[in-house]
């Protein structure tokens, strides 16, 4: 099969560049011809790995409202030998096979767009520029250049575009897009976000009014902001952008919310700020090495959760966080020290099956060891 789009071809150098052509494609279609080359350590490729993370922001962002929409061009390669000299400056066709193999189209810049599109609704139209015929070393070059000349816009400058426009509108709208104005707003998303484990369940310090009259008010904000900067602070590439960095905190507390149900209540030492801190300290922790020999990637959620249950959950007992503790005042480093010190006490017990509490010593009447 062939697709035809109208493009626009250009020579944006003259005959020292190399042709472009600019044209609009559905995302099913530019996945199916163009391939995502990884990146490899013998120099191969040019993208870096997927991050499922990022591709089920995109899709989210364009299910949660029907006026968000992706105006930035991918841009791709194209090998065409048989294009001809298309007429510069002026709209012609650009056919492109898909039963050839290697695939003619290679992407450079945009595979979570893509591939988010794609998810949302294959149909969805994508801007894309191709590089027509270039050598590989242009294409390496673009893939260079482009990843590392693009900035994001300074928060400063977002905030002032906002003061213009209708402000609880394009609030509403920034919330559903988990648009985050510096990274202590995490904690707004994590309570706006129907998908949040913590979802309305944020204690404002405000007065409480009608439309609080579905909120749970388990969490203090300083909880949430301070466990995302427990994560924030490793600096693991997998979590780098913020759409990776909010799902698997997500993620993370999903799953131990499905997992003890019976501890989602105000009065939980575990929705307490050490026991929240602490936790996500201590699986984060317990995470780092796999993501360093290259196990799990925690820029995808499945397997992130298969490994939170299987490894650290089914190793660990609730009763820890109901029971009484001896140490008092643990909200400080050395506090949340004790309680991941005392997590993986726990978990060594379980693992030699004998009972958790052996050897706990932050707890009372716990058992002593042997």
């Amino acid at each position: 099969m062939t697709y035809e789009y109208p493009a626009i071809f250009t020579c944006q150098r003259g005959d020292s560049g190399p042709l472009t052509a600019s044209f609009v494609a559905p995302a099913g279609e530019v996945a199916k011809w163009a391939e995502v080359e990884r990146l490899s350590h013998g120099g191969g490729g040019h993208q870096r790995l997927r991050s499922e993370s990022r591709v089920r922001a995109i899709a989210r962002f364009l299910e949660q409202d029907n006026r968000n929409t992706i105006p930035t061009a991918l841009v791709v390669s194209l090998r065409l030998p048989d294009i001809g000299t298309p007429q510069i400056g002026s709209c012609g066709t650009i056919r492109i096979p898909d039963d050839v193999d290697p695939r003619p189209g290679l992407v450079i810049d945009g595979q979570h767009r893509m591939y988010g599109a794609e998810s949302f609704d294959s149909s969805t139209p994508l801007n894309v520029v191709a590089l027509v015929n270039a050598e590989d070393e242009e294409v390496a070059f673009q893939f260079l250049v482009i990843n590392s000349k693009a900035s994001k816009v300074p928060t400063d400058h977002v905030k002032l575009l906002a003061l213009h426009y209708a402000e609880d509108a394009l609030a509403e709208r920034l919330r559903s897009a988990r648009m985050v104005l510096g990274r202590h707003t995490f904690v707004g998303v994590a309570d706006s976000s129907p998908e949040s484990p913590f979802f309305q369940a944020v204690e404002w310090p405000t007065e409480p009014s009608q439309a609080d009259a579905d909120r749970s008010n388990l969490v203090r904000p300083a909880s949430i902001e301070q466990a995302f900067a427990a994560i924030d602070k490793k600096k693991i590439p997998d979590l780098a952008d913020d759409d990776s960095l909010i799902e698997f905190f997500f993620t993370l507390w999903r799953t131990i919310k499905e997992r003890w149900p019976e501890l989602w209540t105000a009065e939980s030492k575990l929705l307490q700020k050490v026991g929240l801190v602490a936790m996500t300290t201590f699986v984060i922790d317990d995470l780092i090495p796999l993501v360093d020999r290259g196990d799990v990637n925690l820029a995808d959620p499945d397997a992130t959760r298969v490994e939170i249950e299987a490894n650290i959950l089914d190793y660990l007992d609730p009763g820890f966080w109901q029971r009484e503790w001896t140490a008092k005042s643990l909200d400080t480093s050395a506090g949340r020290q004790l309680v991941v010190d005392a997590l993986t006490t726990v978990r060594r017990n379980m693992r030699r099956e004998v009972d958790w509490d052996t050897g706990v010593g932050l707890l009372a009447g716990g058992d002593d060891d042997g």
